[in-house]
């Protein structure tokens, strides 16, 4: 497989480019290439600046520019290019193609004239239309039209080109001693220095403040625009808002509940997670809202009238025994104050068990069927606690009518690249309607280890990385499918790191570096999120927690993950 610069296609809007990105990736005769996807051109012969479709390095052959055209249909007449939709142009595709070529073959051959002897030459491809027209201005050869593209293997088709452009240089520049017969050229490290040259690696750095500050407004700015849906629904009495993580949920509840209490009803927010409910507290505070927030068991605990809970209370006092004794509480008491005109649950997918929903049932006037509530809940991916054990149409099953729906499928907190790899670990069908935050440059970052003690100085080397760029410990959470006593955070002990580093919930302030399991993270986000301990687990699984784990982060995402788990898990990541 090619070694792809960058990494995704994530500039391009074009199909054509998507699907000759994807098969020069894929093709296993391209695993020594080196090609450069989108390169613009500042220093272009005809134009201020132009681009390159792709720039294809070709060990012991040369390098290819290529121009790719997706059009549905094109024709040429009086001497200008008129393809699909687009306005005439008198330049063409082959024109086009030679002149980004030479811009930059010049720019390298005076930079490095050493290098001035590797072939280079360009093409066309058509990934749509059959194109079998013969002129003077461009050879047969240089053409990869729709046919050819359903042929075979890219890789093959694209070293023709390049094989047939040194024949042809060599029978025409016979005397010119630029090229020379059976040259190797280029090597494997004058292509690492073409490619470095062209688009080479570097690092400057943002003060992180500013980026901090930047990505708030983002996510202000694109968390007002899902508002919009309450008042699409705002008729409705009671709704199920669905979408997958990112999409605004916990806002919606929010400014959700906030309205009901505006219009004077008794609201009661609820959650499922003791952190994700402790971070709704503290918001109502911050913004002087007054109705009531609490997680679901601190709601039944209240109910039920139990102030002290043994200390190593079992599940099944948690699932059965609670919601048992608070409806018992309810129904004995008929206790109003416990009764609420209107519920809005945030995460919802975590309360689908009939226990609970007995509860509830009691805890809003006129009970689920007639009464008001709003849900809010990644139903398709994140009922990762093994207490909810009800599937949505399960719930509708039990009321009188079925809810109003809204589907939300607009990520407005992950960058397209998080966003990208959220849905290939989610499986989620249908994706994100759109990503409204713009990309960042950033990708995900991928480090792998063997044994425990790599993993541990695989996560202190991606905090040295952090720290570098100048993201402190209160911007960063580390991640694990474990409990935190077994996370491989709780086990780092240089002396360098473990005293800045907390479970989460332990200390507030401080600048301490915070972790916690994946679970107890749900419906939070941080602006750089290490996901760690990924190993041997079943499978399926850990991708759900994955799932929920990669979504959390706004910014800096760095999976740790063992060697032995990696081409099953994130097989479509390492090509």
């Amino acid at each position: 497989m090619a070694r792809m610069i960058p990494l995704r296609a994530v500039h391009s809007k074009s199909p054509g480019e998507l699907d000759v990105f994807v098969r020069l990736r894929d093709d296993p005769l391209t695993s020594d290439w080196i090609v450069l996807h989108s390169l613009d051109i500042a220093t272009h012969l005809k134009k201020i600046s132009g681009e390159a479709d792709f720039v294809v390095i070709i060990p012991n052959l040369g390098v290819l520019f290529l121009e790719v055209k997706a059009c549905r249909k094109l024709r040429r007449e009086s001497g200008v290019w008129y393809l699909g939709s687009q306005s005439g142009d008198v330049r063409g595709p082959f024109k086009q193609a030679a002149e980004a070529m030479h811009s930059l073959r010049d720019k390298l051959a005076k930079d490095k004239p050493y290098l001035s002897r590797i072939l280079f030459w360009s093409g066309v491809i058509f990934t749509h239309v059959p194109f079998r027209e013969k002129s003077v201005e461009w050879h047969q050869w240089q053409v990869v039209d729709s046919t050819a593209m359903r042929s075979g293997s890219i890789g093959r088709i694209l070293r023709n080109i390049l094989e047939r452009a040194r024949e042809h240089v060599l029978v025409v520049n016979n005397n010119s001693g630029w090229l020379l017969p059976g040259s190797r050229e280029p090597y494997s490290e004058q292509c690492e220095e073409i490619a470095d040259f062209f688009r080479p690696d570097f690092e400057f750095f943002q003060d992180y403040k500013s980026v901090a500050a930047g990505i708030e407004a983002e996510l202000r700015h694109f968390t007002e625009e899902q508002i919009g849906c309450l008042d699409a629904m705002e008729a409705n009495p009671r709704v199920v808002f669905k979408g997958p993580a990112g999409t605004g949920k916990t806002v919606l509840a929010l400014e959700s509940a906030n309205r009901s209490c505006n219009a004077g009803r008794s609201v009661l927010l609820l959650c499922y997670n003791k952190f994700l409910g402790s971070k709704l507290i503290s918001e109502c505070k911050n913004r002087g809202y007054t109705f009531q927030v609490k997680t679901l068991h601190s709601h039944m605990l209240e109910t039920a009238k139990l102030k002290h809970v043994a200390q190593h209370a079992d599940s099944d006092f948690w699932v059965n025994e609670l919601p048992r004794l608070a409806v018992e509480q309810m129904l004995c008491d008929e206790n109003e104050a416990f009764v609420f005109d209107e519920l809005i649950i945030d995460e919802a997918q975590d309360i689908l068990r009939g226990e609970y929903l007995d509860f509830l049932d009691l805890s809003v006037s006129g009970g689920l069927s007639a009464g008001k509530w709003k849900m809010f809940g990644d139903f398709e991916k994140q009922a990762i606690y093994e207490s909810a054990n009800l599937s949505l149409k399960e719930f509708y099953d039990r009321l009188a009518s079925d809810p109003a729906q809204y589907s939300l499928r607009i990520n407005c907190r992950n960058t397209p690249s998080i966003a990208s790899l959220a849905e290939m670990l989610g499986g989620l069908a249908p994706g994100y309607k759109r990503v409204l935050r713009p990309y960042d440059g950033i990708e995900p970052q991928f480090s792998y280890y063997k044994t425990d003690s790599e993993q541990i100085e695989t996560i202190e080397q991606a905090l040295s990385d952090l720290f570098a760029i100048g993201i402190t410990g209160r911007d960063i959470v580390i991640l694990s499918p474990r409990n935190d006593d077994h996370s491989a955070a709780a086990k780092i002990k240089s002396e360098s790191w473990r005293d800045r580093i907390r479970p989460y919930g332990q200390v507030e302030g401080g600048g301490y570096i915070r972790y916690c399991s994946i679970s107890a993270f749900k419906g939070l986000e941080s602006s750089a999120v290490i996901v760690t301990d990924l190993d041997h687990l079943n499978v399926q699984a850990l991708e759900d927690l994955i799932y929920v784990g990669v979504t959390r982060s706004l910014h800096r995402l760095i999976l740790v993950m063992n060697e032995s788990i990696k081409s099953k898990l994130l097989p479509a990541a390492n090509k």
